[in-house]
Formats: C-alpha cells, structure tokens, sequence
C-alpha cells in the first residue's frame, strides 16, 4: 500500500519473477555449483594421473563456468531483485529487515566467489608442479564459497514458508535456523551436483576426445550421480516433512499434475538418472543418447518444478503466516476491511469509492491485491481472469470475493470494504466481458 504498483499486463507479475528465478537458479545450481564441484574434481583426476588432456579440459570448463557465473548468472542475479522489488516491494522490505545481515554476509560470500573464480582461472599456468597444489585449494575453497552463497539464500527462502518462531520472537535467529532449512539445503546441494553431471555428460561426446580420457571422466561423472540421486531424493522427502501440514498438502496441486502423474514422472526420472549415474560408473565410453539427453532435459525440469512448487505451497502468504502474497500484512486484514484499503494506500488517485470513479477504484484495487498472482489475459491460463471469471456476472463476483480464502485456501482474504468488493467486481467483470467479447 505504501509503493507505487506496476502491472507486467500479459506476461503476468507472478508468470515474471517465476521466470527470472527459475533461470537463476538453473545457472547457479548447475554451473557456478554442481559445474564448478564436477570441474575441480576433474582437475584433480588429472593431476593424481599427470594427465595434461584432462586439465585442459577442465581448464576450458572453467573459462565457461567464469563466463557464465559473471554474466547470465550475475545479470539474472539482479534480474531477481529487480523483479521482484518492483512487483512485491513490502514483501522485499520485510525480508530485508528481517535479514540484513544474512543478506550483507552473502553479498560479502559471492564477491569472494568471483575473486576465487577470477584467480582460479587465470592462474592455470602460473601454479604449476609444486604450486598445482595452491591451485587445487583455491578450486576447493571456490567450491566452498559458491555452496555457501546457496546456503545463506536457502537460509531465507525456507523461511519464506517456515519461520518457526519468528511472528512471536521477531528474532533473527528464530527465522534463519528453521526446521527446513538444513534439509532444503541438503537438497539443492545434491541437486547441483546432479544438474551439473547431466548438463555436461552430452558435451563429452564433442569435447574429450581421447578414449580413456573419457573413460576416466564418465566415471567421475557417475560417482558423483549415484551418491546425488539418491541423496537428493531422501533429502527432499525431508524437505517435505518440515512443511506446515497446509503447505504439505499442496504439492501436487502446486505441480499442476495428477497424484499418480506427480509420482510417476519424478520416481521414472530419477530411477533413470541413477541408472545413468551406474552406466557412467562402469565407464562405458559409448552410452545412449537418448539417455543423456533426457537426464540433462529432467534434471532441468525438476529444478524448475521445485521452484514452481515452493513458490506456490506458500500460498496464500509470501511469508508464512505474516504477510500475504499480495503484500497484505494478515494483521491489517481487520483494518482495512473496516477503514478501506484505498484509504490506506499512499500513492492511489482514488481514496473511496463513489459510483462515478467505481471502476478506477476497482482498477486500483485490482492492481493493488491482484496483480502479484493474477492478470486479465495472459499465457498461464490457470491464472488469468478471462478464462477463471469467464462468465461470472458482476453480482456473482461480488459474491466470491468476500469468501474467496474460504472457498480456495490459496488465496488471500480480500482486505478491503463492501464498496471495495463491489468495485473489484464491477471492473473484473468489465474487462473480462470486454476481453472474451473481443474474442
């Protein structure tokens, strides 16, 4: 209520930050994490066998891996900020306050990160014999610092949906050390590492040439996959035990799929991933191609499912139990439902309602607890309103409003007046009667 509210229109302000955080995430995990665990113990590999193909081989990882982190990975880094500091400014000004210093320590962990990368990569040829050692350390405490990065972040996002005591204690503390966040953690770790081997397994068809190189890379590669999958998978069964019963039940809803499809899919996925991981193990320098695609492909589908899914069994807060998706404090509920919303909010044109500005107030109000979830048209059926309100007559809405949290749990309560709801209404109804008329 306190900012200005910006509309994405189309691609949709929740479709956005979904987008940009799944990206990052991709990168982060599979390259500056799982890339530069599986890069480091390559060059070991060779450096225990005096093998000076496979160095370079891992020193042309590490030029792409310096390349990647520093660009895609940066930009889309601050991508998140941007996105969601625009979109959900209350729900970024409380997570700041809440960690400050989590967040000041982190940005202090990734500057290291990127000062080790930087050294790690141009001293390939300076740190040789006796230093190739030092060389090797600086690759390990780069590893160390990238996996920190992520712990410190997961620290924050798990308690996005679990933050223990915190709504009573106010303590930092209370918030960080959350029963989710070791096991979430150990989650993500595992799989980076697993992204990171099915990212790079395809690319050892072009780029390691001689066979008993490749031999020798497959076989970590698979070391590395049969100690992740299932590690990955016993650790995610954790994740899911801490979750507030509510946020356990919305899973699969949160996935899009059947129960019997949610199942299916991720147990067949990472069945065959695993059975991959044994293929590699064995150091087979000839394996299906068909395989190695579609654990890269899975590996990035169910990281994009984690995301999809823990973003939404938060539903309907964006901090458990603390302030709603859409920027609500569920302290303020009451009070605005008895004061008014548009009297709350600081930069409306509109402070009441009146049958002359009915709609701009409706707009305002849209725009105001809406937008972080929902658009009037736009790619994500689920979530536009020309396909949920189609149909709807201005009353019937009027009707669901006031009840919306009660009849679907996943959406906040609507924090505003009678007048408020009717206004809401009367402008849903108008551009989705406009919107499907069009059609």
């Amino acid at each position: 209520m306190e900012f200005p509210t910006i509309d994405f229109g189309w691609v949709g302000n929740g479709n956005l930050i979904g987008m940009m955080a799944v990206l990052h995430v991709m990168i982060n995990h599979a390259v500056a994490i799982g890339g530069s665990v599986l890069m480091v113990s390559m060059e070991y590999a060779a450096f225990k066998r005096g093998n000076e193909r496979l160095e370079a081989y891992a020193r042309w990882l590490s030029k792409w891996i310096l390349i990647i982190t520093t660009t895609a990975g940066a930009m889309t880094g601050v991508g998140i900020w941007f996105t969601t500091t625009v979109i959900l400014p209350n729900a970024i000004g409380s997570l700041l306050r809440i960690f400050h210093w989590a967040w000041f320590t982190e940005w202090l962990v990734f500057v290291s990160e990127v000062v080790l990368l930087l050294t790690y990569f141009y001293t390939w040829d300076r740190w040789k014999g006796e230093k190739k050692k030092l060389h090797l350390r600086t690759g390990l405490a780069l590893c160390i610092m990238s996996w920190f990065t992520m712990v410190i972040i997961t620290g924050i996002l798990a308690a996005q949906i679990n933050p223990g005591d915190w709504v009573e204690t106010l303590s930092f503390w209370s918030a960080f050390l959350n029963t989710t966040w070791v096991p979430s953690t150990l989650f993500r770790t595992f799989a980076a590492i697993t992204l990171g081997v099915a990212v790079l397994t395809p690319l050892n068809r072009w780029f390691v040439k001689d066979k008993l190189d490749r031999h020798i890379v497959l076989r970590l590669y698979g070391k590395w996959l049969v100690v992740s999958v299932p590690l990955m998978l016993a650790s995610g069964w954790w994740y899911l035990k801490t979750l507030p019963d509510q946020a356990q039940k919305l899973v699969v809803w949160a996935s899009g799929m059947s129960d019997f499809t949610f199942a299916f899919i991720n147990v067949l996925g990472l069945l065959l991933m695993f059975v991959l991981g044994v293929m590699l193990m064995d150091g087979r320098t000839k394996y299906p191609v068909v395989l190695t695609v579609f654990t890269a492909a899975f590996s990035l589908l169910l990281i994009t499912e984690f995301e999809i899914v823990r973003e939404n069994i938060r539903k309907p807060y964006v901090i458990y139990n603390y302030m709603y998706a859409n920027g609500v404090l569920k302290t303020d509920v009451e009070r605005f439902r008895k004061d008014g919303a548009l009297a709350q909010a600081k930069l409306s044109s509109v402070r009441e309602v009146t049958e002359a500005n009915k709609l701009q107030a409706g707009e305002e109000l849209f725009r105001m607890q809406c937008i972080a979830c929902h658009s009037i048209d736009g790619p994500r059926r689920s979530r536009v309103l020309t396909e949920r309100a189609k149909g709807w007559s201005e009353e019937a809405l009027a009707a669901f409003i006031p009840q919306m949290h009660n009849i679907r749990p996943v959406m906040p309560p609507f924090a505003g007046t009678d007048e408020e709801v009717k206004a809401l209404a009367a402008y849903i109804h108008k551009m989705v009667s406009e919107r499907n008329g069009a059609e």
